[in-house]
């Protein structure tokens, strides 16, 4: 428990140890469309994981390339077996992440062909029955997927060696991959040498590992977070090899108030304490103390439409974890739109929760950077929304030369047109949609040709640019089923009016709803922090009602970068 005292968080019970929580449920699950996911082209059935253990096997040595270069790669493989099974060989030291064993919670998107995969370090010896085989090879979202079927008589040895490409490389046009939610321990150099295997297999090149409490309670110490423990927080706590680093971070997780990621900080939330975490302290405050701390924090899971809608009236928080499981959660779409159509810079990213997901790295967010960032550089641009997030399609935007997170500031008598150019292309999923959003409003949409397969699609937009704007883009394909699959969503470009930012009395007065609601919530509960909590909740309001006084917002209010 804390007591508040003169504006000071005091600590009243010793520090204890936390069981392992139990497993997420899954709250919707279609074992026809499960089946999908694990069925190999070809094959009428459901594939399953499988060893070869019968005599007589066949063999293959498979290595793979990231093309030019001629060393093996970490990728993610199907074996596809002529029984329409997934074989996975016998020595692996990344086998504890296969599918049959991490990841693939059952009912979360994407939704599409995973098959049984397993990681490797580029090369390896597998045993399959003998007939047709298939080697299936991914490596995020940026390569080209290969495919390489040999035919094997019992017994056969042979060598197959499979070349990547990387047919869509984002680094060329400023945009660096990361994923902001990885559940993966980091107590040692082992630990760090298994996390870096996994970002390259992926193709993540930031990843961000965060430890997590059960939500019942909280203990500030790094030592007893019962989620994939860190030994080290802040920038000091980098893992690089290649163009892939990690970093630390934390989840604070409440079930009362929903969860927060904690980036970059130089130690613990809470050092030392002891709290209930259901009750105090809020989300906003473990915001403002992540941000003393040199970080940077984000609601998780789209907020779960709780306090997240109290934490950004007061910039408590830097932005929301959206685009997650293929989906967009929490205060999905709707509220993150309302809350950008009264002037507030509120960023989004896509993130994937793994093991809690479908795959590793599913979701992610790719930032603008000149030049290429470090861990520290790419979370700041992450937070000041120079990116897009997404499930696998590639999305940029421009505005008369300007991307996503850029603020370009007009006078009123200035020239009312400007020029949007979008621009779409997916390796891994299809995008069959495109559509540019003015202020929450969709002002033009395109069908991508079926044949734009490994091609870029574009087109131009004319906006009129009479007030204040924010232009974002967004592409999608659902699955065969019509579950999410490709999924990608850009933030926004902003536009200022004699200083401006875009106002909508309705939006605010539907926010100003929800935090009401969120009052009223908390006012039925019995704490002994309760009157503080309260205090905060109304300080929001109080903060929502005087952007509507003045009727909106100027950019040189918010303190924030513009460029």
């Amino acid at each position: 428990m804390l007591a508040r005292c003169g504006g000071a968080l005091l600590a009243c019970l010793p520090a204890i140890a936390l069981a392992h929580p139990p497993a997420i449920p899954s709250t919707r699950v279609d074992p026809a469309e499960e089946a999908r996911i694990h069925t190999p082209a070809g094959f009428p059935h459901e594939g399953k994981p499988r060893i070869y253990t019968r005599d007589s096997p066949a063999r293959l040595h498979v290595t793979i390339t990231d093309h030019p270069r001629s060393e093996p790669t970490p990728c993610r493989v199907n074996i596809v077996g002529a029984d329409g099974n997934f074989y996975e060989p016998r020595d692996n030291v990344l086998a504890n992440w296969s599918l049959q064993r991490e990841g693939n919670r059952l009912g979360k998107g994407p939704f599409r062909y995973y098959g049984w995969f397993f990681y490797t370090s580029g090369s390896f010896d597998v045993e399959v029955p003998p007939g047709k085989t298939r080697v299936e090879v991914w490596k995020g979202f940026e390569f080209q997927p290969a495919t390489r079927t040999v035919q094997l008589a019992p017994g056969e040895k042979l060598d197959l060696a499979l070349p990547l490409a990387r047919t869509a490389p984002l680094a060329e046009f400023g945009y660096y991959s990361g994923d902001t939610h990885i559940h993966l321990p980091r107590r040692d150099s082992t630990d760090d040498d298994r996390a870096l295997d996994l970002m390259e297999a992926e193709d993540i090149q930031y990843g961000y590992m965060l430890s997590a409490n059960d939500g019942k309670s909280y203990s500030g110490h790094r030592e007893l977070q019962v989620i994939a423990p860190q030994r080290a927080l802040g920038p000091d706590a980098v893992a690089t090899r290649g163009l892939y680093k990690i970093a630390s971070g934390q989840e604070y997780v409440t079930s009362s108030y929903g969860h927060i990621g904690l980036l970059l900080h130089r130690r613990i939330v809470l050092e030392g304490l002891t709290v209930e975490p259901n009750r105090w302290p809020l989300l906003g405050l473990i915001g403002r103390e992540t941000r003393k701390l040199g970080g940077y924090s984000f609601n998780l899971h789209g907020g779960y439409s709780n306090e997240i809608y109290i934490d950004f009236a007061q910039r408590a928080t830097d932005g929301v974890e959206l685009l997650q499981f293929a989906e967009y959660r929490g205060i999905a779409l709707e509220g993150w739109y309302r809350m950008l159509t009264i002037g507030y810079r509120f960023p989004a990213l896509g993130a994937c929760d793994y093991p809690y997901c479908r795959v590793l790295g599913d979701c992610r967010t790719y930032v603008y950077s000149p030049q290429r960032p470090d861990p520290v550089q790419w979370v700041r641009r992450a937070a000041a929304g120079h990116s897009f997030f997404t499930t696998g399609p590639m999305l940029l935007l421009e505005v008369d030369g300007h991307r996503p997170g850029d603020v370009i500031r007009r006078g009123s008598g200035e020239s009312a047109t400007l020029r949007a150019h979008v621009r779409v292309r997916s390796e891994v999923a299809p995008a069959t949609e495109v559509e540019l959003i003015v202020n929450g409003r969709r002002v033009a949409r395109r069908q991508v040709p079926t044949d734009q397969d490994g091609k870029w699609f574009d087109f131009d937009h004319q906006i009129d640019a009479r007030e204040p704007l924010w232009i974002a883009a967004r592409t999608w394909s659902p699955s065969a089923s019509g579950q999410p699959d490709g999924e990608a969503h850009t933030n926004p470009v902003y536009v200022t009016i004699d200083d401006r930012l875009p106002y909508s009395e309705a939006d605010l007065n539907w926010l100003v709803s929800r935090t009401d609601e969120l009052i009223t919530e908390l006012d039925r509960r019995t704490f002994e922090e309760k009157p503080a909590a309260l205090e905060f909740y109304r300080a929001s309001k109080a903060a929502l009602l005087e952007v509507r006084e003045h009727h909106g917002q100027r950019l040189t209010d918010q303190g924030q970068e513009t460029k």
